[in-house]
């Protein structure tokens, strides 16, 4: 059951109630996926398999709090898959599935590398009412030590693959390092996405997450000496026989803008409000966006206390 429930959503619309009745039954219908970056979620609240702990502390007040936050994010915008980033190990997201999401969702997680020190592990939740066909990390050992999700999922008769990821951070030693790396993660990414693409060149694939990257070519990038890696990941997929797909990003194309008129995912020390995580979409998924919210404090007003990240949603016509 969950605990002190309340509405954190200050955004309202007048309109007459006959059309907010059929806007929200519409949307039932549509296909909604949620990004989230939770921040280190297993410092505070990790286990070993079948155990809950935090690494020998009771959750507290700010615990508990902030895992509500993020609870009630999740049933004010019910999406239908979330892509978490920094969660807990499958038992502990299991068990926050089960405390604070009434058991909606079924649950996977991957720790790429066994150590607590490496690879913040991967989530992916789906709604029980889907058909989830396959759920696997892929690249383990390489990429950005937190490996890569690639999930195959049909709601009703509408077929998608999920893509999600967490490149490279910006910390380095020398000037370029990190820049260098997520340019090959980058390379390998498109290299998943076109061998999903090689077998059905009209594939729904969308690729989420946070990547760690600027929407324009940074110092990192000149540094590096490589080209700016969301550019790269907006290029056409080029498949035998000269097929080309495209490569949308409703994040950038949309610009789901704040209250301030800015476009941003994370608030750090270091650079204030940054452009880190984004959707992209191949052309056949793109044929069915209808929207993406960026969830700014303006609309969740406790949304900063959960994460230095805020989750992203894409609503298709899928389902």
């Amino acid at each position: 059951m969950r605990m002190n429930m309340k509405s954190h959503s200050t955004k309202t619309i007048p309109i007459i109630l006959l059309t907010i009745f059929f806007f929200s039954v519409s949307a039932y219908a549509n296909l909604r996926i949620m990004s989230y970056n939770i921040e280190n979620f297993w410092l505070r609240f990790d286990g070993e398999s079948g155990t809950i702990t935090t690494q020998g502390a009771e959750l507290d007040k700010d615990d508990l709090e902030r895992l509500e936050i993020i609870a009630d994010v999740i049933d004010d915008k019910e999406p239908d898959v979330i892509g978490i980033l920094e969660c807990a190990s499958l038992a502990e997201l299991i068990y926050f599935n089960e405390r604070f999401l009434e058991e909606n969702y079924l649950c996977w997680s991957f720790r790429a590398y066994d150590s607590r020190s490496y690879g913040i592990p991967l989530g992916i939740m789906v709604k029980k009412d889907l058909e989830v066909r396959s759920v696997k990390l892929v690249e383990p050992r390489s990429f950005s030590l937190r490996g890569i999700i690639v999930a195959d999922i049909a709601k009703d008769e509408y077929e998608f693959t999920l893509i999600l990821v967490h490149l490279k951070s910006k910390i380095e030693k020398k000037l370029g390092d990190s820049a260098l790396r997520r340019d090959k993660q980058g390379d390998r990414l498109r290299e998943i996405i076109a061998e999903k693409l090689e077998s059905d060149p009209e594939a729904n694939i969308i690729i989420c997450g946070d990547f760690n990257d600027f929407p324009d070519k940074d110092e990192q990038e000149e540094a590096a000496e490589v080209e700016d890696l969301i550019a790269k990941m907006m290029t056409p997929i080029i498949l035998p026989g000269e097929i080309e797909v495209a490569v949308y990003s409703p994040t950038l194309d949309s610009s789901d803008l704040d209250v301030n008129g800015e476009l941003w995912t994370e608030k750090t020390e270091e650079y204030g409000a940054v452009l880190f995580d984004y959707f992209f979409l191949t052309e056949g998924v793109e044929e069915e966006f209808i929207g993406i919210d960026h969830v700014y404090p303006e609309e969740f007003e406790d949304i900063e206390k959960a994460s230095d990240h805020i989750p992203v949603v894409v609503e298709l016509n899928g389902g």
